[in-house]
């Protein structure tokens, strides 16, 4: 079985992979993501680029004010990309495995610009990775759509802690360094030893970013997926 520990509203397609491979889950949210309204600055943008699938999909309003002219589109992974593909909207750029803004800033399309002018869209107090590479060439401004509010400790979690270790082959998952670090919090809430006993299972993260962090915080048995995906995930689970 396995903890999921995202925001409850967007684990409605993770739970119908994970029940059509008959692989028990419990609730265990860390953060909840709250859509927020923004300012558009009146001007035109050479490239767009959305750094989640949350940016896509809490951006949408502000799609007729922002896909003006003509514009490129890049996305941190496949995932985002995919979601944006899906709404109809073309992407010019974003790396295919390992999805991170790192890695989209390697890409040859990425390094090229220069004198552009640059939105990113995100989520508030996000990573600045992106704009202090590509600022020293460019205008970057920012369309901040969406915010994360970390859980309270509730009944669902204790259940789902109960649930977990009662299990030998519980796994838990942690699909950003955010998103792990409130895990250890709520556990420690829970009890000063519910974390150990935690350490010790199976950890699956979707970046090499997150296992670093993991491993700083002593867990023992990490695996990262392939691309930030629910099947990559699910493929984790059933080797």
């Amino acid at each position: 079985m396995i903890l999921i520990t995202r925001p409850i509203a967007q684990t409605t397609n993770l739970k119908m992979l994970l029940e059509a491979s008959d692989i028990e889950y419990e609730l265990f949210p860390t953060f909840e993501v709250k859509k927020i309204r923004s300012e558009v600055l009146k001007q035109h943008y050479d490239v767009i680029i959305f750094v989640s699938v949350n940016a896509v999909n809490f951006a949408e309003d502000y799609f007729n004010k922002i896909f003006t002219g003509i514009f490129k589109v890049f996305a941190v992974g496949p995932v985002t990309a995919k979601r944006l593909i899906d709404k109809d909207i073309k992407v010019d750029c974003f790396p295919k495995f390992n999805a991170s803004s790192v890695e989209l800033l390697t890409m040859q399309e990425c390094s090229e610009l220069i004198d552009k002018k640059i939105l990113i869209v995100r989520g508030k107090g996000g990573s600045e990775t992106l704009k202090d590479n590509l600022g020293k060439f460019n205008q970057i401004n920012y369309l901040e759509v969406y915010e994360r509010v970390p859980c309270e400790f509730t009944s669902l979690h204790a259940q789902s802690i109960e649930v977990f270790l009662n299990s030998s082959n519980g796994v838990l998952m942690a699909g950003s360094n955010e998103s792990l670090s409130n895990i250890v919090r709520l556990l420690n809430l829970d009890s000063s030893d519910t974390f150990n006993k935690f350490k010790t299972r199976k950890l699956i993260v979707f970046s090499q970013k997150i296992k670093v962090l993991a491993e700083s915080l002593g867990f023992e048995n990490i695996k990262v997926t392939l691309n930030p995906s629910d099947q990559d995930l699910i493929n984790e689970l059933i080797i």
